[in-house]
C-alpha cells in the first residue's frame, strides 16, 4: 500500500456492517448498471445554507466502474473491503473508534 494512504484505525460493529449492506442495496437499486463495489468511509463536514456546520463520519460506495482507479487504496476492516478516505487532519477522529449504525442515527463513531 502506498505510504500516502493512511491505514484504517477503527473497527466496524455488526450493526455497522448491516448498515453498509443496506446502503449497498440502495446503491444497487439506484444504479443497477453500475452497482456498488467498494465501501468508502470518510469524515464529512456539512455546511448548510443556514444553521451551524456539523461534522460526522460518512459512508458511501465506489461503483464497479471505479474499482480500477481506487484498487490501490482498498483496505479490509472487520471483514469489510473499503477505502478509508481521510487526511492527517481528521485521522485522529477515527482512532480506536467503532463505526456503528442505527436507524435513528445513521452511521456514527463510538468508543469500543
Amino acid at each position: 500500500m502506498p505510504s500516502e494512504i493512511l491505514p484504517a484505525n477503527f473497527t466496524i460493529s455488526a450493526a455497522g456492517k448491516r448498515g453498509i449492506e443496506m446502503l449497498r442495496a440502495e446503491y444497487d437499486l439506484r444504479w443497477p448498471d453500475d452497482p456498488a463495489a467498494v465501501a468508502c468511509v470518510a469524515w464529512s463536514i456539512v455546511v448548510p445554507d443556514n444553521g451551524p456546520q456539523s461534522q460526522t463520519v460518512m459512508v458511501g460506495f465506489y461503483q464497479r466502474s471505479m474499482v480500477d482507479k481506487i484498487a490501490h487504496g482498498i483496505q479490509e476492516v472487520s471483514g469489510v473491503k473499503l477505502v478509508f478516505f481521510t487526511t492527517e487532519e481528521f485521522y485522529g477522529k477515527f482512532d480506536g473508534r467503532v463505526l456503528d449504525h442505527t436507524g435513528e442515527r445513521g452511521f456514527f463513531l463510538r468508543a469500543p
